[in-house]
């Protein structure tokens, strides 16, 4: 290993991104260079963080949601640090906080290892869109909208979450934009496609604007996330998971252990619960088949019992559906035609032959993060796959990786310089879309990278590149 500056790129500031940032600070030599790019406003929120709602809740409790998996209580002592700070009552580890405080957090993190720990000359914030990545035999060339191009050893896509959708008229095919809520007439009747937690966040939105009017939520099966409650969860050994591959195999055991739990006076959020640390293993032993099986068949019912609601929230979805505000259906959506303040719907109701004509004054798509990586709108990533440096896996969850996270390449082959973290990793990873899962691997692959120069050789810093990296160290104001 030589003594020469490395320098690495992180596309995308969101959780992924950021703390990943955050790990190899803590890992980097002094003259290490790390250039973390966010085309968005802010760094270190991304879209699940930015809401200004502070009743969009996280769904898990404080006391699972700590950045580092060694560290377990470090957000709970955030959290109690900053209530003393403020003279609040102090949280506990049960506690579910709002999705923005915890975005203060992850900034929080960021701050701490500029200032606090003294790695402002490490770190690079750049607050432009990458449009271009090229791989040659010794670097890669990363160019920004803003005209910039950087000589870099490694590259480490975090994009997160891809959403997006036409919005046109009384349509948002994105729910995750402020304006798809906006301007509603109080009284007009919504619609919102899909029953999940993006649907959940969108009518608390919508509640909490004043909106009076009903909303209609649809979806194939009609299933609504299920509410958090204290749990006791079940310790598995390996020896204890099922020695099967079949899907339908998996799904009997489980349900066995449910019955059996709740005949010991347990719920089944135990059994779920317990799953958690197997999951990835039962992930990666299905065949391509059964997991095309599992993801046509099992994949809504999966999401509903895993990814729950926090208590408050789910009590004020069970009050607007009682008084009828909300209504959930099962059904889908045959056709939608605008006209310039409304939404003409067509709507297939199930069990019914007849199709049902409605008027509604918005729709919104609330489908959720569903990306088809095959047909991704994002740019970059459609220039990846063009050019065959990277190849989306074989179910279009996001691109595929290998176990360290190396892109593969159209060939199959893995890259030494191109890598991704976090949700675009799920066809690999699966449950990579939580906290607890991502904390893990962004720590896994800081730890790959700083080590990795034997690897890889050192690309060096250019003159120019450092005095251009001394101009942006005024960026750092982006953290505020």
């Amino acid at each position: 290993m030589t003594g020469t500056a490395r320098s690495i790129a992180i596309v995308g500031a969101g959780f992924s991104g950021t703390l990943l940032a955050v790990q190899m600070l803590r890992r980097c030599r002094p003259d290490d260079c790390i250039y973390l790019i966010e085309r968005r406003a802010g760094f270190g929120r991304g879209l699940a963080y930015s809401t200004l709602n502070e009743n969009h809740l996280l769904n898990v409790r404080a006391g699972n949601m700590s950045a580092f998996f060694d560290q377990p209580d470090h957000f709970v002592t955030w959290l109690a640090k900053r209530a003393n700070e403020r003279g609040q009552p102090l949280p506990s580890a049960d506690t579910f906080v709002s999705r923005r405080l915890y975005g203060t957090y992850i900034r929080s993190l960021l701050s701490d290892e500029l200032w606090r720990n003294g790695h402002g000359r490490n770190l690079f914030l750049v607050p432009d869109q990458v449009i271009a990545i090229n791989e040659e035999a010794d670097a890669v060339m990363l160019t920004v909208a803003g005209g910039q191009c950087y000589r870099l050893d490694q590259v480490v896509l975090a994009a997160g979450n891809l959403v997006g959708g036409r919005c046109e008229g009384p349509y948002f095919g994105d729910a995750w934009r402020a304006e798809a809520v906006r301007g509603v007439p109080r009284h007009g009747e919504v619609l919102l496609i899909g029953t999940g937690l993006t649907m959940i966040d969108t009518v608390l939105s919508l509640l909490d604007a004043g909106h009076e009017g009903r909303l209609h939520a649809i979806s194939r099966r009609g299933l609504l996330p299920r509410r958090h409650a204290p749990s006791r969860p079940l310790v598995f050994s390996a020896d204890e998971m099922p020695k099967t591959t079949s899907v339908a195999r998996i799904t009997r055991w489980l349900r066995r252990y449910v019955a059996a739990a709740k005949l010991d006076g347990r719920d089944w959020r135990d059994v779920f619960d317990g799953l958690r640390p197997h999951t990835l293993d039962m992930w990666r032993t299905l065949p391509m088949n059964e997991r095309q099986r599992f993801l046509r068949h099992l994949r809504p019912w999966w999401e509903v019992y895993r990814h729950r609601m926090a208590p408050a929230v789910g009590g004020r979805i069970d009050e607007a559906i009682a008084r009828g505000q909300l209504v959930v259906s099962i059904g889908r959506i045959d056709n939608i035609t605008l006209d310039e303040r409304v939404a003409n719907v067509a709507i297939r109701r199930r069990d019914v032959d007849t199709v049902e004509h409605r008027t509604f004054a918005r729709v919104i798509n609330c489908t959720g993060l569903h990306v088809d990586f095959q047909n991704c709108d994002d740019p970059l990533i459609r220039d990846l796959l063009a050019r065959n440096l990277a190849r989306p896996d074989a179910l279009s969850l996001g691109l595929e990786v290998n176990e360290k996270g190396a892109l593969l390449n159209g060939g199959g082959r893995p890259s030494p310089r191109l890598f991704a973290v976090g949700p675009i990793t799920r066809g690999t990873f699966w449950e990579i879309v939580a906290v607890p899962d991502i904390r893990v691997h962004c720590a896994r692959l800081a730890s790959y990278l700083m080590g990795s120069a034997q690897e890889v050789a050192p690309v060096g810093i250019t003159p120019r590149q450092r005095r251009w990296q001394r101009s942006m160290r005024a960026q750092h104001r982006l953290l505020g």
